[in-house]
Order: C-alpha cells, then sequence, then structure tokens
C-alpha cells in the first residue's frame, strides 16, 4: 500500500482496492506478503530492501488513484533500483482510466491490471509463476518489443459476494482507527471503509468509473458478515460507506437501516436527490446515519445538463431542505469548470451558495480526471497536450469553460477565498490542546446553530476540516490560534534570514485565508501552482506562478502548503527541480525544522 499519509498517524481513507487484491491473491494460495507504507518511518527503499531480502520477494505489487502518482511510482522505482530482475505490477484506477499514459507515466511498472483485479490479477500471477502465456490473462497491459499491448483474453466480472473480504489485517487496519478524519460529515474515530456495491449507473462528464461500467451491489447478508467481523474485531464507531452510489435501490437502503440501528455505529452514505423524501429520510434518520452526501455539482440547470446530471437545481433545493430539518449532516460540493461554464452561471451558482450558506456545502473547481467524458474532450480539444506529464502532475485543474482570463481568475479567486470567509466557527471556542509535532489541535465549542457543545480532537492544521455537531450535524471550522502563526512566522523568518528564496506550492482555500496573516511579503517569497487555470491569481499581494519560476530565480527552498498531498508533491519536486534542496511541509514550519 503506497505512503499517501504526510507523517505516520495521519487519517487517510484505508484504500479498500489493495486490500480486496491481497486478500484474493491469499485465498487463491499464493505466498503473500503485505506492506503499508502509510504506518512506517522508514524510506521506502529502506523498508522495501529488508522485505525484498528477508521473504526473497519475486513480485512487487501496488496501485491506488492517478491523483497518487507519485506515491505508487516510488514504489516501483525503489524496488526496481533494490533488483533490477524483479517483476513489478500496477494497477488500480490509475491504469484502468488511461492504461499505456500511465504507464508510460510510472514507467517502472512490468505489468498493469486494467479493471477490477481481483481475478485478474490471481491469473497474471498463475502465468508468471509457471513462465505460460501471458497474453491469454484479459484485463493486462505490458509492453512488448517496446510497444504496450493489452491483452484479448477473456476478462469475467467479479462476483462481489463470492471474493473474499479486504485484507484488513495485512495492511494493519488497526492502526489507523485511533486517528479520526474530522473531514466533511467525519468526526469520530474508529472510522471504517467499506464498499457494498460498484460502479454507478449514471454517467457524468466528470466521473470514470474503476470498476467498470455495470452498476451491482452486494447481498445485505454479505455486507453484514463483514460489518459483524469489523465490529466485533476492531470496535468501529463509524462506517464510510464508499459507494459511488448507496441510495439507488430504496428498498435495499430501508433493509440496510433496519439491520444497522441495533449496532449503535452512525454512517455516512452516497444520495441522488431526485430520491429523497420524507419516508426515506425517517428510515436512515432512524438508522443511526450520521451524513448524507450527495453530487450537487451546480446551480444552474444548463450546467447540470451539461454535466448529464439528470437532476435539477429545484430537486436539489427539496432534498436538502428535508435532509437539513432531519438535523442529518450534509456532505456536498458545487464545482465550477464545466466546459459549459459562463460568468453567469457561475454567479448563479455563487450567489445559490451564499442564500443556502447553512447547508455548509462546499466549493470547488472541476478536475479533469483521465478516463472520464471531460478528460476525452481536453485531449481533443488541446486543452490537455500531453496526458503523460498531466498524470505525472497529478491532474491538476484545466480550463474547461470559454470564459475570459479575467472572468475564469474571478472565478477561481471566490472558490478559493469564500469557504473560509463564510463558514461559522463554533461559538465560545476553547482550544484545548495544540500538537505541533502532529498538526493537529483538540477544540470545544459550541455548535453556532443549536448551541450543543462539542468536543472535537484532533482536528488537523492547514485543512480544510469540517467539525460536525454531533447533535444537529452543522458544519463548522476550526480558527487558526494566534500560536499556530505566531511559530509559522518565526519559520519562514527563519528561512529568510538564511537570505534564500522559498516558495509556497499549492494555494487552496486554508493558505488563502492563512496568507493573510503571516508575514510572506517579502520579494523573496513565491507563490507557485501547478495548475494553469490558477497562475496569475492575486493572493494578497503574491501573485501564483507556474513551477517553473524555480529553477528561473533559483528557489531553493519549497514549502508545501497542502499537506495531505505531501508525499506525492515532494516527490514530484524532487525529480523536476533539482536546484530544490529543501523541501518542507508547512507543518514543519512549526517545528524549527528550518534550523536543522
Amino acid at each position: 500500500m503506497p505512503r499517501i499519509v504526510n507523517q505516520v498517524g495521519d487519517w487517510y481513507q484505508f484504500p479498500l482496492g489493495i486490500a480486496y487484491i491481497s486478500s484474493s491473491l491469499k485465498s487463491a494460495g499464493f505466498n503473500i506478503y503485505t506492506l503499508n507504507l502509510n504506518h512506517r518511518t522508514e524510506k521506502t527503499s529502506d523498508i522495501l530492501k529488508k522485505y525484498i531480502d528477508k521473504f526473497r520477494i519475486d513480485i512487487v505489487s501496488t496501485g491506488g488513484l492517478t491523483g497518487q502518482y507519485g506515491a505508487i511510482r516510488e514504489v516501483l522505482y525503489c524496488a526496481k533500483i533494490i533488483n533490477p530482475k524483479i517483476i513489478t505490477i500496477a494497477g488500480g484506477g490509475i491504469i484502468t482510466s488511461d492504461p499505456e499514459n500511465a504507464m508510460k507515466a510510472i514507467e517502472f511498472a512490468d505489468y498493469g491490471v486494467i479493471g477490477e483485479g481481483e481475478l485478474i490479477i490471481c491469473n497474471l500471477q498463475n502465468e508468471l509463476e509457471n513462465n505460460l502465456n501471458i497474453e491469454k490473462v484479459g484485463g493486462v497491459i505490458y509492453k512488448k518489443n517496446d510497444i504496450y499491448m493489452i491483452t484479448d483474453g477473456e476478462v469475467k466480472r467479479v462476483n462481489l459476494d463470492k471474493i473474499p473480504m479486504p485484507d484488513y489485517e495485512g495492511f494493519e487496519l488497526g492502526k489507523l482507527l485511533n486517528s479520526i478524519p474530522n473531514v466533511i460529515g467525519m468526526s469520530e474515530d474508529r472510522t471504517v471503509s467499506i464498499i457494498t456495491s460498484r460502479s454507478c449507473p449514471f454517467r457524468c462528464t466528470f466521473c470514470f468509473h474503476p470498476s467498470g461500467q455495470k452498476f451491482r451491489q452486494r447481498s445485505l447478508d454479505n455486507v453484514f458478515m463483514e460489518i459483524d467481523y469489523l465490529v466485533s474485531k476492531y470496535g468501529i464507531k463509524f462506517l464510510s460507506i464508499s459507494d459511488e452510489l448507496f441510495g439507488y435501490k430504496i428498498e435495499r437502503v430501508k433493509d440496510f437501516c433496519s439491520r444497522i440501528k441495533s449496532y449503535n455505529v452512525k454512517w455516512l452514505a452516497n444520495f441522488r436527490v431526485n430520491d429523497i423524501n420524507s419516508e426515506l429520510i425517517d428510515v436512515v434518520k432512524h438508522g443511526n446515519i450520521a451524513t448524507m452526501a450527495f453530487g450537487i455539482e451546480s446551480a444552474d440547470n444548463s450546467i447540470l445538463k451539461s454535466m448529464n446530471k439528470k437532476i435539477t437545481i429545484e430537486q436539489t433545493e427539496k432534498a436538502l431542505n428535508l435532509v437539513y430539518n432531519a438535523k442529518i449532516a450534509i456532505q456536498g460540493v458545487l464545482i465550477f469548470g464545466d466546459p459549459a461554464e459562463t460568468i453567469e452561471s457561475a454567479t448563479k451558482t455563487l450567489n445559490w451558495w451564499k442564500e443556502h450558506i447553512h447547508y455548509g456545502l462546499m466549493l470547488s473547481l472541476i478536475i479533469t480526471y483521465p478516463g472520464t467524458v471531460l478528460y476525452k474532450y481536453a485531449i481533443k480539444n488541446g486543452i490537455i497536450t500531453d496526458p503523460i506529464q498531466y498524470i505525472k502532475d497529478g491532474c491538476p485543474v484545466v480550463r474547461l469553460s470559454k470564459m475570459s482570463n479575467d472572468e475564469y481568475l474571478w472565478l477561481i479567486e471566490q472558490v478559493v477565498k469564500l469557504p473560509r470567509l463564510t463558514t461559522n466557527e463554533p461559538k465560545n471556542t476553547e482550544v484545548k490542546n495544540i500538537d505541533y509535532e502532529n498538526a493537529n489541535i483538540d477544540i470545544k465549542g459550541e455548535c453556532f446553530r443549536c448551541g450543543t457543545v462539542n468536543n472535537w480532537e484532533q482536528c488537523r492544521l492547514f485543512i480544510f476540516e469540517s467539525l460536525t455537531c454531533k447533535y444537529c450535524g452543522s458544519r463548522h471550522i476550526a480558527p487558526i490560534p494566534e500560536s499556530v502563526v505566531m511559530n509559522l512566522n518565526n519559520g519562514i523568518a527563519d528561512l529568510l534570514g538564511k537570505n534564500i528564496k522559498i516558495a509556497f506550492w499549492g494555494i487552496n482555500s486554508y493558505f488563502y485565508s492563512l496568507s493573510d496573516k503571516l508575514n510572506l511579503s517579502n520579494d523573496n517569497i513565491y507563490y507557485v501552482d501547478t495548475s494553469d487555470a490558477r497562475i496569475g491569481l492575486n493572493v494578497f499581494g503574491k501573485i501564483i506562478q507556474s513551477p517553473e519560476v524555480i529553477e528561473k530565480e533559483s528557489i531553493v527552498c519549497i514549502v508545501v502548503a497542502v499537506p495531505q498531498y505531501f508525499a506525492n508533491i515532494r516527490n514530484a519536486i524532487e525529480d523536476k527541480f533539482s536546484k530544490a534542496k529543501k523541501i518542507f511541509c508547512i507543518a514543519d514550519l512549526l517545528l524549527d525544522v528550518t534550523l536543522k
């Protein structure tokens, strides 16, 4: 499992895909060893060498999503450096969404698995183990005579009730459970992800379904067998149901709720606004639901049509009102920048958001993920000119709409600056503890809506966290303590005192508001972002520039301002910018690491 955390102890969404692969291989009788790098402090190369030497490893396999490119590539690169003859396999959404370009970007994978991997990986390893014919295994991409080939063997659809449960033990799930997510709708320790279905029956233009186009649901008997295991083995308190769409068959939802209510486990799941009615709200409320997530996307029906959402803003308004009044937390995002987006449609959506600020919806720019309709549109129209580099860069935001440059920069500014300006902090806030080493704080405060006193623990700094009221589901943001600002300013001053130039990399909503509090006016401080769409945005007097400024200005120190992506960004910086000698996470500035 690739390292996707900034540091050991951080919460992360447990990647179920690779855990399913491991359990399938073990069930098939292969000699499998597992390693979760998220729980290891050693360098990837060092810990891999120990495993490869100790267990005489022949094959190293890893995988994940395209956004985890850097971490996936690092595993395979290190394996090949340790032993060039070792066989490497990559899988997951990164390969399935754009097989050839992903393989070229990763470079060090001998084989790629396309689609659901549980059966494919077993067939592939059997052929490799017995020196048989790889080409008869369906769903595999590999290089032959310097050309990438995709095998044409039969690919059987996975029966979700017959594959074994994810390999929770092999990837040390227990070490994750004391961490608290504090992301939208989840503020509870012992939170576990689970999948009860695969794919989605709808075809939104910005979505890619790595498990294929056929929507399938597990039987609830099979699902609750896994829940029983998670409760008895790990004492879970919260289920994050990671289905793309959980609420498709309402009778199944009702059955699930009647069965889950006795477990004393809260849960989150995805629904569509056009399926919501009073009856369903009553059912899920009594079934201990904590958060209902929705794909809302826009308040303009013409944009929703362009996205192929098959919903209307009127349906959204009706659904959210029912959920809000039921005191169920809401998770939802408005995404801007569809090809049909105009300044008028964007303004309409922003105004609607301001009028409904109590729902706690997030704002974001649309991301053109590989494999989506938008990705194909962007390549066809020359918006993405180099798909391989686009994958390496982590899929930065690209401009799809025909808005003018000034209009688009205005829109980005609204998306970046408004969320923290308009979201409520808890009332009578008390910062009970600041853990500088792990960059989190414990907060006590009253809900702005219902007045309930909440204790939020392990709230991560530098991330647009969500503090959800345990009673009414209202969302709050954590304050930025003055002592944190002071320590950051001290760290920045130490760096500037060494007469070096500093680039802050990755300008999100949190950093936007934080930068107004920090002493960042020095001419030796630069803001950079890989997204061409953000280039030129003025952030309190600093203009966001492309990373090329690092070489141009001989910048030797880079501070990554988005801790949740630090592991991937650091790898990309090291590969591309040789002059960057110091690469920090912004949280490091709290610990005087600049003096070491």
